[in-house]
């Protein structure tokens, strides 16, 4: 009998275990708590305090934006890869939405970047670009299955297609950034 409910706290724990693993996800494993050093319940002077010196702006849906000097590391990218400048949005709640990071809008940050954010949470899922053009200006490549934590590339292009801004954004409110996105299949032709 000792075994047997022994055998059964154990099958217990580890299906707790299991069930609490299969709910998280890479982007929710990395920012779930909140983003440079910041939880997503922080309140605008929070943000502030934190990041002094910046500035209050609304982006361009009206809402209100923190924008503040910071250089600091980003998914552990080499220096020459750091944020130039981070940007907090304020959510529907009240609080921290999302949190971008401005980098220095070279080709080789860009790439960076995205290749570091697929390392980490896998293909991206959806992506958003100027539509009808060969050389887009810019684009956006998002990574949604971890909802509502989202992850966005995003960069602006000169004509011809070199980077002019470079951003990186999470957020905790899918919806910021989902708009007008279109599913990706990363599957091979013919599957």
């Amino acid at each position: 009998m000792r075994h047997v409910m022994l055998f059964a706290a154990l099958l217990g724990g580890l299906t707790i275990s299991v069930a609490g693993t299969a709910a998280a996800g890479p982007v929710r494993d990395h920012f779930g708590a909140g983003a440079f050093g910041l939880p997503w319940h922080a309140s605008k002077s929070a943000i502030q305090a934190k990041y002094p010196g910046g500035t209050w702006d609304k982006d361009d849906k009206g809402r209100d934006r923190y924008c503040a000097a910071s250089r600091q590391t980003l998914l552990k990218l080499p220096p020459q890869h750091q944020t130039k400048e981070l940007c907090f949005l304020i959510g529907s709640d009240g609080t921290l939405g999302s949190a971008t990071a401005k980098l220095e809008p070279t080709l080789p940050t860009l790439l960076a970047v995205v290749n570091r954010s697929r390392t980490l949470f896998g293909d991206f899922d959806m992506r958003r670009r100027e539509e009808g053009t060969i050389i887009s200006k810019w684009s956006a490549q998002l990574w949604t299955r971890d909802a509502p934590y989202v992850v966005q590339v995003w960069s602006q292009n000169d004509t011809d297609g070199r980077p002019v801004e470079v951003a990186f954004t999470v957020a905790d409110e899918a919806n910021l950034y989902t708009e007008g996105a279109a599913r990706v299949s990363n599957r091979p032709a013919g599957q």
